[in-house]
């Protein structure tokens, strides 16, 4: 009889565990679900890289104003761009429509890109001051939140630029 109940306990035992071991597996499995990214569109051929991946959640179809901008000599103009939002739309991986709108009106150009996004060249007409930002530029930090450039040519001086966004 010592013996049965000694079994009975163990198999109690065991089959609490099993049971505790469940709840653990279904609570973390849910959890991992609330975190998971949203899917990201294809091209036809299935082919993403994670900088493609990156470049659209991230950026594409994102409002951006200009944190900072600085002229060849250092000087900030940045709140010459205040009321100005960026949009670089998805046309392909690699370039796409650019939207600026400045003082309430829309004023469409493009944008172009390497495969790795350290480049980007921004190219929009209308206004004198979209000249700052019409040039290639070289991306030297992402974020999250926004992107530094500096232009390209090596003889631009001080000039930068960064885009947060909205």
């Amino acid at each position: 009889m010592r013996n049965f109940k000694l079994a009975l306990g163990s198999i109690g035992f065991t089959a609490l565990l099993a049971m505790f071991s469940m709840s653990i597996a279904v609570s973390t499995s849910s959890c991992e679900k609330d975190t998971a990214l949203p899917p990201v569109p294809k091209d036809s051929a299935d082919n993403v890289t994670s900088a493609q991946k990156a470049f659209d959640l991230l950026v594409l179809g994102k409002d951006f104003y200009m944190k900072k901008g600085l002229d060849s000599a250092g000087t900030d103009l940045t709140s010459s761009y205040a009321d100005q939002i960026y949009v670089l739309k998805k046309e392909t991986y690699e370039n796409g429509p650019l939207t600026v709108t400045a003082g309430g009106v829309t004023y469409n150009g493009t944008w172009k890109a390497n495969s790795d996004y350290s480049k980007l060249e921004l190219n929009v007409t209308g206004r004198p001051d979209f000249a700052f930002f019409s040039i290639p530029w070289r991306v030297t930090s992402k974020t999250f939140t926004g992107l530094k450039m500096v232009p390209q040519a090596s003889n631009s001086g001080a000039k930068a630029m960064d885009l947060e966004k909205k």
